[in-house]
């Protein structure tokens, strides 16, 4: 009963997926389930101007099933940030606590990839190469997805996944960048 009482609240009530204004993403669903930092972050990518970050959440994108995430930049100085709270949900948690884990650990990865679109130029955050080790090479050397990326977007993939648990890097990555 608990699991069907949280689907309900997630899906049901009030669906939302995008607002224009600074401040408007709260309204969104994910944010109920971000820990501090994590507000803090998804304030800073709303926050920022170069680029301008449109946050959506559960865009048609999303339907795939395996995509959690993902940051869209456009040719206007603008780019889709978007979180796919349904894609996690089904795919990938076994509780509520999975849940929540991972929309923060998306918010993280995905708002790496916003300070590497802040930054410009080679879009490297300047990680250590020895935080690539592990769960970060396993997600992009094994993901078909990833595979026959060039090099340089590999690289910006194997940060964002080193920092899913480094959101103090993150915030900071986005202020030195974006702002």
């Amino acid at each position: 009963m608990k699991k069907f009482l949280f689907l309900i609240s997630i899906f049901i009530f009030d669906p939302v997926f995008t607002y224009q204004n600074v401040g408007d993403y709260k309204r969104l669903k994910f944010n109920k389930y971000l820990d501090n930092v994590g507000f803090r972050i998804i304030d800073l990518v709303d926050k920022s101007k170069n680029p301008y970050f449109y946050i959506k959440e559960n865009t048609p994108d999303c339907k795939s099933g395996d995509i959690f995430g993902y940051v869209d930049p456009r040719w206007d100085n603008a780019a889709d940030f978007v979180v796919c709270t349904r894609g996690i949900y089904f795919y990938l948690t076994r509780s509520d606590n999975d849940f929540i884990h991972e929309i923060n650990d998306t918010v993280r990865h995905e708002a790496a990839h916003a300070a590497q679109f802040c930054k410009g130029g080679d879009y490297s955050l300047g990680v250590d190469k020895r935080r690539f080790k592990g769960y970060p090479e396993r997600m992009v050397y094994s993901n078909s997805y990833y595979r026959d990326l060039p090099y340089w977007q590999k690289i910006m993939e194997l940060e964002a996944f080193a920092l899913e648990d480094d959101p103090y890097y993150v915030l900071n990555s986005l202020r030195n960048f974006c702002f």
